[in-house]
């Protein structure tokens, strides 16, 4: 996949979004990154995102919820620590 292609995958409003905060910005990177030339749905686990970032799966699922409270993913937990998601 080209670096075109990826960048495009990220929603740029997402970084000017004020409702926001840094770490979920983070996040919605590497989900970005996770779901670069994949299909629709993508599956990522709390134990892969814990190699870049010291979160729990509390945390982590608090983020999901104010990314897709703001309209940039969905997404479904579907065991402990296991999700799906997509972009809006």
């Amino acid at each position: 996949m080209s670096k075109e292609k990826q960048l495009e995958l990220i929603d740029p409003r997402v970084w000017k979004d004020k409702n926001i905060k840094f770490e979920t910005k983070l996040i919605y990177k590497l989900l970005c990154a996770e779901q670069s030339g994949r299909c629709d749905y993508t599956s990522i686990s709390i134990g892969k995102v814990q190699k870049t970032l010291s979160i729990t799966n509390v945390g982590f699922k608090k983020n999901l919820k104010i990314l897709e409270d703001n309209n940039y993913i969905r997404f479904n937990e579907y065991s402990n620590g296991l999700y799906t998601y997509e972009f809006c």
